[in-house]
């Protein structure tokens, strides 16, 4: 099986705010997120959230995803990813996506070729890149659901990435989609600028 992972659990420190909740067209931010997963060919999906996002929860079962609730969200995003792998059995994992919340741009198309590009039982992560610039999300062979469970501290798929680059499999896209989340409020005006644009050109 192949499953997603949507991390929304972080606690916005540099936005000051929750920011996965904040108004994106006629969408919040995680919706645009949670409908590109929704579309895509994946057996389960699962959001991570913190357990008083009462809102995300409602919007996260509304777009059909199993919420996983993480109440030690403070020790980093390796809980989240930990926290999801707990829900997923070994015995029919084939592989899963990480993906990030704060990433509006992340469409269903690119999942479906990122998934297409993976050979099973070969011990890869896929890696989209943009102009030899690193981005998310990143799909993960099965294989490195037990490498994910060690991890500790707010670290995330990049130190498997990093210690194991003979098991990246690169996934080239044309666009800066891959790249674009939202840390700081300077981010989020960026993000709404770009989607005021493309939608004012009917490309969303």
């Amino acid at each position: 099986m192949i499953y997603g992972i949507i991390l929304a659990a972080g606690e916005g420190k540099r936005m000051g705010k929750v920011k996965l909740t904040l108004p994106l067209g006629d969408k919040q931010l995680i919706e645009w997120v949670l409908q590109a997963v929704k579309l895509a060919p994946l057996d389960k999906y699962f959001l991570v959230v913190r357990p008083e996002d009462k809102e995300m929860i409602k919007t996260g079962e509304k777009w059909g995803a199993e919420i996983v609730l993480n109440s030690e969200y403070r020790s980093g995003m390796s809980s989240s990813i930990k926290k999801a792998l707990h829900q997923i059995s070994s015995k029919d994992l084939e592989g899963f996506f990480v993906i990030l919340g704060d990433q509006p741009f992340i469409s269903s198309s690119l999942l479906y070729k990122m998934f297409k590009a993976f050979t099973l039982d070969k011990k890869e992560m896929i890696v989209p890149f943009y102009k030899d610039r690193q981005g998310n999300p990143v799909f993960f062979d099965g294989y490195w659901k037990d490498e994910l469970m060690k991890l500790s501290g707010d670290v995330g798929g990049r130190v498997l990435i990093k210690a194991h680059p003979e098991r990246i499999k690169r996934f080239k896209i044309s666009d800066e989609s891959i790249l674009l989340d939202i840390d700081r409020e300077e981010d989020y005006e960026k993000i709404k600028g770009i989607f005021n644009s493309l939608h004012k050109r009917g490309k969303i």
